[in-house]
């Protein structure tokens, strides 16, 4: 498996180079990008990444899925970049929507968030659970304590959201800060409620008295606001005394305009917008529900959840719980995990087994794409299992007004925030969506089925050990089609495990999966049929590009590319047509080894992850070229 640096190399590599990377964030699964040019986007190739999960763009947004481990994989992504990402997007003909640029710039500004989100978010359950069970009082120092640390990131919400949006609209974090302040100014706080005199300006308009301590909108439009003013008095102020008087005219024209005009719009804006959500909800009962619970799976995919973000934290900070929109997703998710386990049971592929087992564990924790990505959306049928679970339970929970009195991933380890002290039986009818959605979804795939091929045992197993009968049976075999993804010896020799090979490039299988060969031959010919693709003039590594859709590397010794082509005689070149069997190069194998290189040869499917798997067919002892190796598994 490739490390998270060589994840983030290998990224931001095929993303077109940190030259085109105008933003990079992250959320729980996803690197997230917005790009100057998209045209430049390898995405085939980065799908093919090991460790990539999956890649797409949403509107004006770039996504790589990585799972669990985005986090570490940002953080060197990070360092490559090194604060280098453009200010200013090149031009380009890319035509992105309102709606696209609103999901893009909630997406930004929430996601870096989310980790104190969740923190906060969970201990508030595991609160409320200690308290259900006595082992706490809620007049305790230590509960006062632990839920003051709770409260903060709901209270202080202003200033987190200062610093997300000023990353996002590329202007100073400090002063982005300083805006946030005069919303949550003791001044401004303190009167909110009250009948304390206004300040008035002029004589002709007073500041409104607003509790901006929870508020998600008015602060993103402040900082909106101060991305522009800034740099418009940037480009005039003359640089000798920009320093000082830059900020100074940025604060003074922007704190104002944004206590008088867009903190009020946007606090009008959030609590209506929740207000409209939540009456929906409340109106339209278990259909609301049961649509969202059976969509939430594909919005997801598209990235578009965190949409809901603003929705959820306003809820949690007006209200004290949501009713919409986290009870709905945890049971979606759980319906992924479902559908996973009833692959895990069913299938007669036992790579495919092990891949649903460990998926379905993961989205019981609320990291669903190894589930979506690798197992139900490629065998469709669990997928359409697990959007009818999520719509069934996503109906319970919005039926009996399940609530969540906190934030995260949505997986069980959440479940304290369920946890309700006035109401005991909230819990347990969260349990009843996530037995719902569990249980339809698994019952569904395990009923309709799903269709999978399942590598049989070769030919060449079962025929005596004579080298020429060996290699025409799966020679033979390989033309009728019965296994159209199968790869061939190129050499003859002594097979050798991938993860013994003394190169982490191959033992690691960052170039994708495949097995080893210790050559008794200094003769290499084609493993599959197709077309050459890399040849260098070194002569050591080629590239064939499979009849069958397999990209297959034969890499001869360990940094043999020193030798510059010394003691190899290739026999064709770029772009010839090639058959299993005919001849690639002439090395000289012995001349190699006495010139000091491992003469270990690799035969790898660098396109891995275009397959459920791909297994090696031969494992240890001799074998003989034209003798199948490898088959990858669609």
């Amino acid at each position: 498996m490739s490390s998270n640096k060589e994840i983030a190399q290998k990224v931001l590599e095929l993303t077109g180079g940190k030259e085109n990377i105008n933003n990079a964030w992250h959320c729980v699964t996803r690197l997230r990008f917005n790009l100057n040019d998209k045209s430049k986007v390898q995405l085939d190739e980065i799908k093919e990444v090991p460790g990539v999960m999956g890649a797409q763009f949403s509107g004006d947004q770039f996504q790589v899925i990585v799972g669990n481990k985005v986090a570490d994989v940002y953080e060197n992504l990070e360092e490559q970049l090194g604060g280098s990402t453009s200010s200013e997007p090149t031009p380009s003909d890319n035509k992105e929507g309102i709606v696209s640029k609103i999901m893009d710039v909630v997406s930004g500004i929430f996601s870096p968030i989310l980790p104190a989100l969740a923190g906060t978010g969970l201990l508030k359950g595991f609160l409320a659970l200690f308290i259900a069970l006595g082992w706490m009082s809620n007049t305790s120092g230590i509960y006062q304590l632990l839920f003051l640390i709770s409260d903060i990131v709901f209270y202080f919400l202003p200033f987190l959201l200062a610093v997300s949006a000023a990353k996002k609209f590329k202007t100073s974090e400090f002063l982005s800060l300083t805006v946030a302040g005069g919303l949550m100014y003791p001044t401004i706080l303190n009167a909110a409620g009250t009948d304390a005199a206004p300040i008035n300006l002029f004589g002709l308009i007073d500041v409104p008295y607003i509790n901006y301590s929870s508020s998600v909108v008015p602060i993103i439009l402040g900082v909106w606001l101060l991305s522009y003013i800034d740099k418009w008095v940037r480009s005039w102020m003359p640089s000798v005394i920009s320093m000082m008087f830059s900020p100074l005219l940025s604060l003074t024209i922007t704190i104002p305009i944004t206590l008088l005009f867009l903190g009020p719009l946007g606090n009008y804006i959030g609590v209506g917008l929740a207000d409209v959500i939540n009456w929906l909800f409340a109106n339209t009962g278990p259909f609301a529900g049961l649509i969202l619970g059976g969509t939430m799976s594909l919005i997801i995919i598209t990235g578009m959840h965190y949409a809901f973000t603003p929705l959820v934290v306003g809820n949690l900070a007006t209200l004290g719980y949501d009713t919409t929109i986290i009870p709905v997703m945890f049971v979606a998710n759980i319906a992924q995990s479902g559908s996973a386990f009833a692959v895990a049971i069913k299938s007669k592929d036992k790579n495919m087994k092990q891949l649903a087992t460990s998926s379905g564990i993961s989205a019981l924790f609320g990291v669903t794409e190894p589930a979506m990505y690798g197992v139900n959306l490629k065998l469709k049928k669990p997928f359409y299992a697990a959007m009818a679970g999520g719509a069934l339970g996503g109906a319970f929970v919005v039926m009996f007004m399940v609530k969540a009195f906190g934030t995260g991933v949505p997986g069980l380890p959440m479940a304290p925030v369920f946890i309700d002290p006035d109401n005991g039986a909230n819990i347990f009818y969260l349990i009843g969506g996530i037995l719902i959605s569990f249980v339809a979804a698994f019952a569904l795939t395990f009923v309709f089925g799903f269709e999978e091929n399942v590598i049989e045992p070769v030919a060449s197993s079962k025929i005596d050990n004579d080298p020429e009968a060996k290699s025409e049976a799966v020679v033979e075999a390989n033309n009728e089609g019965n296994k159209p993804a199968d790869i061939f010896a190129t050499v003859k020799g002594e097979i050798v495990p991938l993860n013994e090979v003394p190169d982490p490039t191959f033992a690691d299988e960052i170039m994708g999966k495949g097995v080893a060969i210790k050559p008794a031959s200094n003769t290499f010919v084609a493993p599959v049929s197709g077309e050459i693709t890399v040849f260098p003039d070194s002569h050591h590594a080629i590239g064939i590009k499979a009849d069958s859709g397999a990209e297959v590397l034969i890499h001869i010794g360990i940094d043999t590319v020193q030798l510059k082509g010394e003691h190899f005689s290739p026999k064709l070149k770029v772009g010839d047509r090639v058959n299993v069997g005919d001849v690639l190069v002439e090395a000289d194998v012995k001349a190699i080894e006495e010139a000091g290189y491992n003469t270990v040869t690799m035969i790898i499917v660098t396109n891995t992850f275009d397959y459920l798997d791909v297994v090696s067919v031969t494992t240890e002892g001799e074998i003989f070229e034209k003798e199948q190796l490898l088959s990858a598994i669609s």
